[in-house]
């Protein structure tokens, strides 16, 4: 009875908020929560609680704003659709069911024509499906202003791309913050250049020669735009005659991300021609079909540039070289502390990040390659270094980097680190190293004796390591545990179903 007293004075309570903070829970139920995600199950079940609950919703616009992520939930919910301007989001639908018939079609004229839609979100891996949809939100005028459209995002999973060029024919969007354009494809890019003024994101990942903008075009696009915060640019090399280019660099001030992505001459083309501030949060650089000539001969003094222009801070730079495939990813990263465990790389603020996809990858060259390309980097600021699939020896790299305090080796076998005397001509091998994470690691005959016979010499030497972690790594016994755990000052093994704990930091091809 008491319980049941309780429940009834906090409905009552509830039943007092004035209609507009009741309008406000509600609008956040069903508002648009990610790019294509739909209405979540019983999120409109606060129409059915009580009379003043579904008034208050009728009377609040907002509520109705968002339609779910499918051709059917928008035929349910757009008769209810009051003035608030519409998030129209169609989520992974790879074809029309038959549901976006006449009716929804007018529906979004109507809208495109009041200009009453905040939000497109279309994502389906049907173009002809897609392009339906965009024919509908087309007006009929040329140069419309559209002053309610806030974000644009067309991702096309299919092998076509869409043509949106009509579309983008029509409208100016002043007030259009975000762009995402995957696969589709415009008659004239330079539309955009007049088209946008105040992007704070724009991502164009267009992988079918006949929808890439040229270089100019893309250089044009980006300095119409001083506000972008995140550009993401991925396409197919294109040959560009130049015509139209300012001689001057395309200020990007305000840039925190930017990802690069196609043939060398495309890619680095633009990076020559962009003013971009050397303190963002990620640079990521994707060269494809490049040789090993041009890992060092043009890539390497791009990278040794970049680093000069950042400048020595206080944080150090860890750095990754991964091999998988065709691909070499070398990743360097700031790093704001050093914590006294294996997850050093958790401390990942900023980070520069070049993935190679090479024509070539003869070991010897490769591995040459490698080091020409890492010699760019500063010797004395690297301090952690990540190799993923053995593209150059580690001895190498301790050579190259005497300030190592963290290794991460993964899906290589035993590095030559372990298997032999760990002293040089001036004295012991890594005397900095205190951390190492071994990952998917293969051992040969000798097992891991040569891992302990290292930490042997490390700790008889006065300079035990501090952490050592092997996970997703053959068995190692329970005589060598109790070994190692005598030889760190932190040991940790886990099976084959763990994983890394910063697993995903450098991305993999």
């Amino acid at each position: 009875m008491i319980e049941l007293k309780r429940a009834r004075n906090s409905l009552l309570n509830i039943s007092k908020l004035p209609p507009e903070v009741l309008g406000n829970i509600f609008q956040w139920n069903v508002s648009l929560k990610n790019r294509f995600d739909g209405l979540e199950r019983g999120s409109r079940n606060f129409l059915f609680v009580c009379h003043h609950w579904l008034q208050v919703a009728l009377r609040t616009p907002e509520v109705w704003s968002f339609w779910g992520n499918t051709p059917p939930e928008w035929a349910r919910w757009h008769r209810c659709s009051g003035t608030a301007p519409l998030d129209l989001v169609l989520g992974g639908v790879d074809h029309d069911d038959g549901t976006f018939d006449v009716t929804l079609r007018n529906t979004l004229q109507d809208r495109a024509a009041r200009d009453a839609i905040r939000r497109v979100h279309l994502w389906s891996g049907s173009a002809a499906f897609l392009t339906a949809i965009i024919s509908s939100l087309t007006v009929v005028r040329e140069g419309v202003r559209s002053n309610s459209v806030e974000s644009l995002v067309l991702f096309n999973d299919d092998n076509t791309p869409v043509d949106t060029s009509d579309f983008f024919a029509h409208y100016r969007f002043p007030k259009l913050r975000r762009l995402e354009l995957d696969n589709c494809r415009i008659a004239s890019w330079d539309l955009l250049v007049s088209r946008t003024t105040v992007l704070i994101i724009l991502i164009l990942h267009l992988g079918h020669p006949s929808a890439t903008p040229t270089t100019s075009q893309l250089l044009s696009i980006l300095a119409s735009n001083p506000t972008l915060q995140k550009v993401s640019l991925s396409g197919p090399a294109v040959p560009d005659d130049g015509g139209g280019v300012s001689p001057f660099q395309v200020p990007l001030h305000h840039v925190k991300e930017l990802e690069l992505a196609g043939g060398l001459r495309h890619v680095i083309g633009l990076l020559l021609r962009l003013d971009y501030p050397t303190n963002m949060d990620r640079l990521d650089i994707t060269v494809r079909n490049c040789t090993i000539v041009d890992m060092s001969q043009t890539i390497g003094p791009y990278l040794r540039d970049y680093l000069r222009r950042r400048g020595r801070s206080q944080n150090r730079l860890g750095l990754s070289v991964s091999k998988s495939g065709r691909h070499i990813t070398l990743c360097a990263a700031d790093i704001d502390a050093i914590d006294p465990s294996p997850l050093v790389w958790a401390q990942v603020s900023t980070f520069v990040e070049i993935i190679m996809e090479l024509d070539e990858l003869h070991r010897d060259l490769l591995e040459k390659g490698v080091l020409d390309l890492i010699s760019h980097v500063p010797r004395d600021e690297i301090i952690c270094f990540r190799s993923w699939g053995d593209p150059v020896a580690v001895r190498d790299i301790s050579a190259q980097f005497p300030n190592l305090r963290a290794l991460h080796f993964g899906a290589m076998s035993l590095p030559p680190v372990f298997q032999e005397p760990n002293l040089d001509g001036n004295g012991e091998l890594l005397p900095s190293l205190r951390h190492i994470f071994a990952e998917r690691m293969s051992v040969g005959s000798h097992g891991w004796n040569p891992l302990v016979a290292f930490l042997v010499h490390r700790a008889s030497s006065g300079n035990p390591l501090g952490s050592l972690t092997i996970v997703d790594s053959p068995h190692i016994c329970l005589r060598e545990k109790g070994l190692i755990r005598g030889l760190v000052q932190e040991f940790r093994f886990d099976r084959l179903e763990k994983r890394c704990p910063y697993h995903g930091f450098c991305r993999e091809q």
